[in-house]
């Protein structure tokens, strides 16, 4: 059966569409010559050109060109161009070319190519027409407004110790008296009053504002009245009792709504300047009045600015040292409740800890508590956005480790708990974005336990594993259904805090399994920070067996991966080491590895190893690492070698930095790097501790042990027939098999054999040596030891 297909077209089908009405228009041969402009012709000729042209594009570029042009040829411009360029602005309809020309303006007095004279006889009145025009003029084109601003701008341009009296002279001959202009007028004087004496502001300025004041349009008040703070900045304390407050308490007083919420903002920001009682008094009744009457109006702008102000309102109210608590009290707590105006409940959750902070810290219970509850767990996704800002700023106020504060501390922290389990969107990443601080502010101190040998061993938090599981859940959310890596990254960078607040085992069961999986994601940005996080929690793990088979682990999935990206990232695990860990401990584990891929087939491996390279050769001292020194610059040779630029051109850079890194010990006194050599030393002390903090928790497990057994044998009436090995014996045969381990390692040759006074006073001088200038050299001799002798010893004890 076949098919008619109908070549008719319905009447609406496409014809409403955009695309099928586009005037296609074509340029002509004249058109197109007279807008090509020659390509060598000298800047102020080319600029002369475009700034004739008919085409709008063109005089654009001509007058944005002007500042480049006038310091090539500054004679030139102002003859030729500047007044051509006075003229577009006077003619000019186009609201574009304005404010191109604005720009223009403001950037020639930024480069100091106009000075005040020269702009005033070019520009001023032109500017000043435009401002304030005639009355007459009142409905046509009114580009005022872009030179209002304009005008502020080249104010703010200009140096500090400009005269600006002529200038003040023209704005007033120029300026009309109608409201529709009286607003810019306002604006530029209070811009003015900042480069004014007192006394042109009290003679010439107030008067104006005066008249603002009792004008009949109450925008016009309102304006002045927000500028009345700005000129009285350059008032001493009498002038502004005198002269500013007066017209406040008329404002105070006025009937309209937007004239009253102005002046409570005015008397805000003034409130810093009163310091006598008298005023204080007066000052304080005004703004108490008008949040009274701001409430009771109940319109939207005006309890929305009272919400917004609370932080500057308590801050006001501190300064004038006024027991207001009560009714700030009651007043934020019904601008909390307004659940028609969601702006005033958002600032409340923002304010929060300024309130706090005012009305004591036992106010945190009874209704702020469930109001701060209720925060954490609104509905609307701004305010539980807000929310952990404003837990950081909550810990900061309670953050005195008085049992007082451990219970605030506590309602914080389940605070932060329910934004844990909040899945929206914009309330994970806000939390993300402060999940560092909060770790920070809820953490025990970093020095605590390090030298006493219990760093880790309790949480800091209650409820511990809760948290744990909330926090993974969280992170899991972050990482699988946000794909915001951004986020992620901050997840991970916040984990490494999470050694003050949880115990090491919980680091070692729970958080460094899952920062381990992100080591291998197929994000390389994440999988990036996960190595840093990984590397750096380690260091925290006061177990070396935990440590070693970790990095043991990153060699044989990294190192050894097929994947040239891999073994890029264990590039990176090696880098991350030389920066958290001791000098020491990289030449021990990872020296040799990293030097084995030498020869790897992937130029990008190469080319990764070339700098890190440059970082090993730094920390190697001569005579002990001398092969290894060697061994770097044979292999910087070969990558030299390479018939690939890149590698070849970093090589070359490469071996120009291996010659000025010199690798013999200098004196302390001659070292510039005295800071780098005490971190070091700092980080191998750490390094020993950890590893104390290992062998002395073993030591406690095996005394528990031996007194179980002792125990029991006095208690059990059974005689075993079993042949028993005596316990010197035993203590040697162990001994000869740990021999080779203590070759390889120095911390481990005393792991589990050293109890009694000779072996605690062989580790004592042994702690000793790690804190003075000799540390490497008594190490190697503690390390060279024969088995021999150290046999001779057991046998003489």
């Amino acid at each position: 059966m076949s098919r008619n297909i109908s070549n008719v077209r319905r009447k609406d089908d496409l014809d409403e569409y955009w695309f099928e009405k586009i005037a296609v228009t074509t340029k002509t041969a004249e058109e197109i010559r007279e807008h090509t402009i020659q390509e060598d012709l000298p800047p102020v000729a080319r600029t002369l050109t475009m700034l004739d042209s008919r085409c709008d594009i063109q005089r654009g570029v001509g007058i944005r060109s002007i500042p480049s042009v006038i310091i090539s040829d500054r004679d030139e411009t102002f003859r030729r161009i500047l007044p051509i360029f006075k003229l577009i602005i006077e003619q000019t309809v186009d609201s574009g070319e304005h404010s191109v020309a604005a720009e223009t303006i403001v950037s020639l007095i930024q480069q100091q190519s106009l000075s005040y004279s020269e702009f005033m006889s070019l520009f001023s009145q032109t500017i000043c027409t435009l401002l304030f025009p005639a009355t007459t003029n009142r409905f046509s084109l009114d580009f005022g407004d872009i030179w209002c601003q304009t005008l502020c701008n080249i104010i703010d341009a200009f140096p500090n110790t400009t005269s600006f009296t002529s200038l003040l002279d023209l704005i007033f001959n120029n300026s009309l008296h109608g409201s529709y202009v009286r607003d810019r007028l306002a604006i530029i004087l209070a811009k003015l009053s900042c480069r004014l004496n007192s006394q042109i502001i009290e003679n010439r300025l107030l008067p104006v504002f005066k008249n603002f004041i009792n004008d009949t349009n109450a925008d016009i008040r309102a304006l002045a009245c927000q500028k009345l703070p700005i000129l009285a900045q350059s008032f001493d304390y009498s002038q502004i009792l005198n002269l500013i407050l007066p017209l406040l308490v008329i404002l105070s007083k006025d009937d309209n709504l937007t004239v009253r919420q102005t002046c409570f903002e005015s008397l805000l920001d003034l409130s810093n300047n009163f310091d006598d009682s008298r005023s204080i008094e007066q000052i304080s009744e005004m703004i108490i009045s008008l949040i009274k009457f701001g409430l009771s109006s109940r319109t939207s702008k005006f309890v929305t600015t009272i919400a917004l102000r609370l932080s500057d309102l308590c801050h006001a109210l501190i300064i004038f040292q006024i027991d207001e608590y009560k009714f700030i009290y009651e007043v934020f707590l019904r601008l909390s409740q307004e659940k028609n105006f969601p702006e005033c409940r958002l600032a409340c959750a923002k304010h929060f800890s300024s309130i706090i902070d005012y009305l004591g810290h036992d106010e945190l219970t009874n209704e702020l508590e469930k109001l701060f509850f209720d925060l954490c767990h609104d509905n609307d996704t701004k305010i539980c956005s807000i929310m952990p800002s404003t837990i950081i700023n909550l810990t900061k106020l309670y953050n005195n480790n008085n049992n007082k504060e451990e219970k605030y501390m506590s309602i914080i922290w389940n605070g932060f708990l329910l934004l844990l389990n909040n899945s929206h969107f914009d309330v994970m990443l806000s939390l993300a974005r402060n999940l560092l601080n909060i770790f920070i502010a809820f953490s025990r101190d970093e020095n605590e336990g390090f030298l006493h040998g219990s760093i880790c061993s309790i949480p800091t938090i209650a409820d511990s594993e809760t948290f744990i599981n909330q926090l993974l859940e969280y992170e899991r959310r972050i990482f699988e259904n946000t794909l915001s890596w951004r986020s992620c990254i901050l997840c991970l960078q916040a984990f490494v805090h999470l050694s003050y607040l949880l115990s090491s085992e919980q680091i070692q069961t729970k958080i460094l399994p899952r920062i381990l999986s992100r080591i291998y994601s197929k994000q390389v940005c994440v999988r990036e920070i996960a190595v840093d996080s990984y590397v750096q929690l380690l260091r925290k793990i006061p177990r070396r067996s935990i440590r070693r088979g970790a990095f043991q682990k990153l060699k044989t999935d990294l190192l050894f991966n097929k994947s040239y990206q891999w073994r890029i990232m264990y590039i990176r695990v090696c880098r991350q080491i030389l920066v958290h860990y001791s000098k020491r401990f990289f030449k021990e584990n990872f020296l040799d590895t990293i030097l084995s891929i030498e020869y790897d087939p992937v130029l990008s491996v190469r080319i990764q190893l070339v700098p890190l390279l440059i970082e090993i050769k730094s920390i190697l001292r001569l005579p002990a690492d001398s092969q290894s020194i060697l061994k770097i610059e044979t292999m910087m040779e070969y990558f030299l070698a390479d018939k690939t630029l890149t590698l070849h051109d970093l090589a070359n850079n490469g071996l120009l930095q291996l010659d000025q890194i010199r690798s013999y010990n200098i004196l302390p006194v001659f070292s510039n790097h005295s800071s780098d050599d005490n971190n070091d030393k700092k980080k191998e002390n750490e390094e020993y501790s950890l590893d104390e903090i290992d062998i002395s928790s073993r030591r406690s497990l095996s005394k528990s042990n031996d007194q179980y057994t002792i125990s029991k044998r006095l208690t059990d009436t059974s005689i075993s027939n079993k042949q028993t090995t005596p316990l010197r014996s035993a203590r040697l045969l162990k001994t000869s098999l740990d021999i080779p381990q203590r070759k390889s390692s120095l911390p481990a040759d005393t792991n589990n054999e050293m109890k009694d006074n000779k072996i605690s006073l062989i580790k004592q001088r042994r702690r000793q040596t790690f804190t003075d200038n000799t540390m490497s050299t008594t190490s190697s001799r503690l390390s060279n030891q024969t088995p021999t002798k150290k046999n001779s010893k057991c046998k003489n004890i």
